[in-house]
């Protein structure tokens, strides 16, 4: 069975020769991100990780098109009122607070949507 990109759908293949981002070409190409950042793995215990973030493998990957890895993960589109909500509800929180802060408001952000549509 083929790999499909897990956002869009795209069936998948291994590989991206010269970089072909932004191409037809290049949407198929698989693309793997970590569902939890290996920099933060010593900052959260194993139980942790399953009570607040509902992962069981902090080492698991996602496989996602080339596209959707760049456009959706890596490049989110912020504006400056957002940046300063953030920053109002993030500015005294220590690092480990911060991250699980961001998956709360992502989290209810994704619900939020999910029921409206």
């Amino acid at each position: 069975m083929p790999k499909k990109c897990q956002i869009c759908n795209v069936e998948l293949v291994e590989g991206n020769p010269n970089n072909k981002y932004g191409t037809t070409e290049g949407k198929k190409f698989i693309s793997r991100h970590h569902l939890f950042p290996q920099r933060f793995k010593q900052l959260f215990s194993q139980e942790e990780l399953k009570k607040i973030f509902k992962i069981d493998n902090p080492s698991e990957t996602s496989e996602l098109c080339y596209e959707c890895h760049e456009e959706i993960i890596h490049n989110i589109v912020l504006n400056k009122k957002i940046l300063a909500k953030l920053k109002q509800l993030l500015s005294n929180c220590d690092k480990k607070t911060k991250i699980k802060m961001f998956h709360k408001i992502l989290k209810a952000g994704v619900e939020d949507i999910d029921q409206k549509i």
